[in-house]
């Protein structure tokens, strides 16, 4: 990996813990779906490291449409 791809992998990567203040969760949840492998990681020693492709892929299963008035009836 040349030292620009790596540099932007490394920017573009999120600790458990501010992945979980993004997703307005707790960080059990989000340990949970990297548990599950709902949620992409990287391991890297003894921690997880969740890349911003991780998250946009996850978030993109579960997106979901806005209620609209349309929806309610």
């Amino acid at each position: 990996m040349s030292e620009t791809n790596e540099a932007k992998t490394i920017a573009a990567a999120f600790s458990i813990d501010a992945v979980a203040e993004l997703m307005s969760v707790h960080r059990s949840t989000v340990e949970r779906l990297l548990e599950s492998r709902t949620l992409g990681f990287y391991q890297i020693g003894r921690h997880r490291v969740i890349g911003q492709a991780h998250l946009d892929q996850y978030l993109a299963q579960v997106e979901r449409e806005p209620i609209t008035e349309s929806h309610r009836r």
